[in-house]
């Protein structure tokens, strides 16, 4: 899966994180106010723009843009593979994930065995619903490049086999008054499964940052509001004791994931983990409290989105290369 790298806050991360293998008493740098949603986002940069889609994201009109130039490109140059997979993406990214997977197929009988098509074609058919023959293709990505975005491609494979599992909790974590820390539940549990014995008991700090920002750049890529994205980001994210962990930001994915899922079952379990985290918080915050913080985060993220839609469609009135703007202006540092 092609993730957007965000190295930016990446370091700030990894220290909030091993700042979990300490007691506050034994680090000045770990001591936050730790009942806000600005203190959590400090420890986590970044999760509160991906949760509400505050973040540069193309407009459909740059796809459908996209679309057109990828075709040009393709009939001019029909060996070039490159166009081949920007245009399967702006079909998938405009609901066309058939034609995104022909497009694909088409680019395999140009050259096959290529990492970038077996991954995207994994991607594509995960939208399908074929997630058996979306795992035979993310799995022969990985066996191409298994280091692939810094080896956190595993983490869509595991998401996939998570979700065919029924997104099981394999240990239920206790009520809110029973609760001294959160252990590894839901998705944070099912990753734990995935290492070697001897590291099957403990989330450390840098399996949950590397599964933090492998979660987070599915999210980018693919879609920022997908229910199953956001709860295993929330599974990620309620780890540790109430004093420390980022439960205000799990309850807003919690929350986010609950309005966004179709299914019944779903709704359920994300309710209770949504209660369940915001009851931990360090005075219990209310669930009208957290919704006007998710409807006002989402808002934001909207209006931002409508900016970049503008822009683009102004690029591409102007006949400039909205693709190479767009890079110029939002992911060049």
């Amino acid at each position: 899966m092609k993730l957007i790298e965000t190295h930016y806050g990446e370091k700030a991360l990894l220290l909030s994180l091993l700042c979990f293998a300490f007691p506050l008493s034994q680090t000045q740098a770990c001591l936050w106010d730790n009942d806000t949603i600005a203190s959590e986002s400090a420890r986590f940069p970044e999760v509160i723009d991906i949760i509400s889609g505050n973040f540069p994201r193309h407009s459909r009109e740059f796809h459908q843009w996209r679309i057109d130039r990828a075709k040009e490109l393709i009939a001019k140059t029909p060996a070039e593979l490159p166009p081949y997979d920007d245009l399967a993406v702006s079909q998938h990214k405009l609901g066309d994930h058939v034609s995104a997977i022909e497009t694909m197929e088409t680019k395999n009988r140009i050259q096959s065995a290529i990492y970038e098509t077996y991954s995207n074609t994994g991607t594509f058919l995960i939208y399908t619903g074929d997630l058996p023959k979306s795992l035979d293709f993310i799995k022969k990505a990985l066996s191409i490049n298994p280091n692939a975005h810094f080896g956190r491609e595993k983490y869509q494979l595991w998401l996939v086999e998570w979700i065919m599992a029924g997104k099981p909790d394999l240990e239920e974590s206790p009520g809110p008054s029973e609760i001294q820390e959160f252990k590894p539940y839901g998705f944070a549990a099912f990753v734990l499964t995935k290492q070697p014995v001897m590291a099957r008991q403990v989330m450390t700090p840098e399996l949950r940052f590397e599964a933090t920002r492998g979660v987070l750049g599915m999210m980018r890529f693919a879609d920022f509001d997908n229910p199953a994205l956001l709860e295993a980001l929330g599974d990620l994210l309620i780890l540790g004791k109430a004093a420390d962990n980022a439960s205000q930001l799990a309850s807003l994915s919690y929350l986010h994931a609950f309005h966004k899922a179709l299914e019944p079952s779903d709704k359920t379990r994300l309710e209770k983990k949504f209660h369940r985290a915001r009851s931990t918080t360090l005075t219990g915050t209310e669930p009208e409290s957290l919704t006007r913080e998710l409807r006002d985060r989402l808002a934001k993220g909207s209006k931002f989105a409508e900016r970049v839609r503008a822009e683009e469609i102004a690029w591409i009135q102007q006949g400039k290369n909205a693709a190479a703007e767009f890079t110029r202006k939002y992911l060049t540092r």
